[in-house]
């Protein structure tokens, strides 16, 4: 073989090697990248879930409040006795 056919092959082996390198880098990234983004999927998840369970108490806390407000007014106001 002469040099010049060696020097093609090596420039495509290189290439080859080259792309093959970048691939298993991009799949080992998003190997971690994916866990990082499960991790972060499950955090929002639970945080949606704590924030509707203090919307469902702020709710039971303001029905009480109206009624115990509707409560008041129906009553009628009593007499102050002067002694």
């Amino acid at each position: 073989m002469d040099a010049q056919s060696l020097f093609y092959i090596g420039v495509i082996l290189g290439f080859l090697v080259g792309v093959l390198v970048t691939i298993l880098v991009v799949k080992t990234k998003s190997l971690f990248s994916s866990s990082e983004a499960r991790r972060l999927k499950q955090e929002k998840q639970a945080l949606e879930k704590r924030l509707h369970e203090k919307d469902k108490y702020i709710d039971e806390m303001m029905s009480h409040a109206e009624k115990l407000a509707q409560n008041f007014s129906s009553h009628k106001p009593s007499q102050v006795h002067e002694p």
